[in-house]
């Protein structure tokens, strides 16, 4: 759920959401009641960041260029944009802690080398703030994280011959699912929760046997998925696929992060509206391009997100062969 802050109001951004009440545990007596419960709230406080980019023009690329120029380039800056704004929600997600943590999400060239260099040999409950302490130095994540293999640590897990239940499939997404019906989390408005998968880790589900197992024993589901390449669900969870999924590929290990979510588990806030795209080109009052050379395309975004409830969202970290 995005929210839309309102102009004068500042850049932080503050969430209050109730908790919930437990069931009566006492019977009422014919004359009188029981205590009053205390009704509270989780505080969740973020700070808006301002993001954007922009792409340079020359009047000697529009005027030579075989293809459309200002075409091109928007549909490059948009593109650019819906990155920019869904890692801004993975920031909250993964390590957005600290400046080092927001290059590792999504595509960043840090990614794929550093965002689990310092936790293969780490417990799961030690990646996340809302579940252990890390150790010095090391930026927690906001959710909780599920090992898809029956490992302490992710570095047991064979590199070259991962097992089934260390591959994206039916296991692993039943461990971060029941984890999230334990504490009561509630599936989206559809029914389901959403699992958003890289599509290397959806390709090695589909040659995982249970994965393969479980298409064959359910009905309809080899006809409406297999062949028309639609990913499916399994376990009350819907999966989609998401290239901008973060992943972990060093010599030693390739790994996947699947982010599987409940309701109300992420929020973000937008400051002016959406994204804002901006085209500029040199006019007569232009004096700092006095022969009008360039123009420029840019967009930009005040945006933040925030974890607001930790229990209605697993990160499962996957293995596949690598390569």
């Amino acid at each position: 759920m995005v929210f839309q802050i309102p102009q004068g109001e500042g850049v932080q951004v503050t969430w209050n959401a109730f908790r919930r009440l437990a069931a009566a545990s006492s019977f009422l007596a014919e004359a009188s009641g029981n205590s009053a419960a205390v009704l509270s709230s989780r505080k969740i406080n973020v700070s808006i960041n301002s993001l954007g980019r922009v792409i340079k023009l020359t009047d000697l690329l529009e005027y030579t260029s075989v293809l459309n120029v200002n075409e091109g380039a928007m549909r490059a800056i948009e593109d650019s944009a819906a990155l920019t704004v869904d890692n801004a929600i993975q920031y909250a997600v993964f390590k957005g802690s600290g400046a080092a943590g927001r290059i590792q999400v999504g595509q960043l060239a840090d990614t794929k080398t550093k965002i689990l260099s310092a936790l293969m040999s780490a417990r799961a409950s030690s990646f996340s703030l809302n579940t252990g302490t890390a150790e010095a130095g090391r930026l927690q994540w906001g959710l909780p994280v599920v090992f898809a293999a029956s490992v302490v640590r992710l570095s047991a897990v064979s590199s070259t011959a991962p097992s089934i239940s260390a591959r994206l499939g039916p296991i692993g997404i039943r461990k971060a699912v029941n984890q999230m019906k334990r504490l009561n989390a509630k599936p989206l408005a559809n029914g389901k929760y959403l699992a958003i998968a890289h599509p290397n880790a959806l390709a090695t589900m589909m040659g995982n046997d249970d994965w393969k197992s479980w298409q064959k024993g359910t009905v309809g589901l080899p006809q409406t998925t297999m062949y028309k390449h639609q990913v499916g669900e399994v376990h009350q969870c819907a999966l989609v696929e998401s290239n901008n999924q973060p992943q972990y590929r060093v010599a030693a290990h390739s790994c996947s992060l699947t982010t599987i979510l409940g309701e109300g588990c992420l929020g973000g806030a937008e400051l002016d509206g959406a994204v804002k795209f901006i085209i500029s080109r040199p006019t007569a009052a232009t004096t700092s391009d006095p022969f009008k050379l360039a123009s420029f395309i840019a967009f930009k975004v005040r945006m933040a997100g925030a974890v607001l409830d930790p229990s209605a969202g697993r990160v499962l970290i996957s293995h596949e062969i690598a390569s």
